[in-house]
């Protein structure tokens, strides 16, 4: 009775002790590991920490550790101590793609993560260049079942985004499209402008949009819910009767398992706080992304339900893990 009675007292004082530390989070500087260089994500994250600063009282440092598509850092995060001083900037590719593709992982993006908060998500569409001559997504699609395997489009790889958005309108329109995966999203940008590459999945960037405005490229599709705000004349994929084409990049803050309850609510407060601040407005749109709010339920929600979505979809198209 006398050792039961130590076991428990023993335990109250570490949920005490507990409690105590993530009612005073944060004592010290956050780390926010980014598991790829550079991008958009990055970018917003940086606009964000003077803002988080001024939310949690405490700098949030945006490290880089980039590798194996994103391994080396999630498998960084899923080891470090579930105190709330190391975080990760997780987004869609890291968090449902990469496993799913690349097959053996040193964690499970679900069990050995807790996830936080949303940040934003990248607006993205599909152009043709202008040699096609075609304005419209319908004359994309004749042209291709009309010469099949001729119309090619490129991406950073097998699996991911530019990738899968292809390959899921070869399924829902029966067009023959060939996929010409690149070492980085540049290459394949170049090549599209060119005209190697007929058709290319973007975010609507400067770049992009001064190739439109010159004629170069045309924008026949909105991969968004809604025409987007720089391509108002340009109809959703809804609009076409194509259907939501079920690919969207998306971030938000992750940590390891197990994070106190105090400190995830805490972390994603101040994070849906900056997100809906004024002076994110401006970055959001550089980067052409939208912000989103979710509570920790909701990310961990939208993460299962997409690594179920697209591990039926590896099926249907015939993708294989790699190992």
């Amino acid at each position: 009775m006398k050792i039961q009675l130590c076991s428990a007292i023993a335990a109250a004082s570490l949920c005490l002790a507990a409690a105590v530390e993530a009612q005073s989070y944060p004592v010290k500087p956050i780390r926010l590991i980014s598991p790829t260089a550079g991008g958009a994500y990055d970018n917003i994250a940086r606009a964000m920490q003077p803002l988080l600063l001024e939310e949690l009282g405490q700098s949030v440092v945006l490290e880089t550790r980039a590798g194996g598509g994103g391994v080396v850092g999630l498998e960084f995060i899923a080891r470090a101590e579930p105190d709330g001083y190391n975080l990760l900037l997780m987004g869609v590719s890291q968090a449902v793609l990469n496993p799913l593709f690349v097959g053996k992982v040193p964690y499970d993006t679900v069990k050995d993560f807790t996830h936080i908060a949303m940040m934003g998500e990248l607006t993205m569409a599909l152009y043709v260049h202008q040699s096609m001559n075609t304005s419209n997504f319908k004359g994309l699609i004749d042209y291709a079942k009309a010469n099949p395997g001729k119309v090619a489009w490129g991406s950073s790889g097998i699996g991911q985004t530019f990738h899968l958005a292809g390959e899921m309108l070869k399924l829902r329109t029966g067009a023959d499209l060939l996929h010409v995966p690149y070492k980085g999203t540049p290459q394949a940008l170049q090549d599209f402008f060119s005209g190697r590459l007929l058709m290319m999945f973007y975010p609507p960037t400067a770049v992009i949009m001064d190739r439109v405005k010159q004629g170069n490229i045309v924008p026949v599709a909105a991969m968004s819910a809604k025409r987007l705000a720089n391509l108002p004349n340009t109809p959703t994929f809804e609009e076409l009767g194509v259907g939501n084409l079920g690919v969207s990049g998306w971030a938000g803050f992750s940590g390891p398992a197990r994070l106190p309850q105090p400190v995830v609510m805490r972390i994603n407060q101040s994070v849906n706080k900056v997100s809906a601040r004024a002076e994110m407005a401006k970055a959001y749109e550089t980067m052409t992304m939208v912000p989103v709010r979710s509570t920790p339920e909701e990310m961990t929600e939208r993460v299962r339900r997409e690594v179920v979505f697209w591990t039926e979809m590896m099926a249907k198209m015939g993708i294989k893990p790699e190992n």
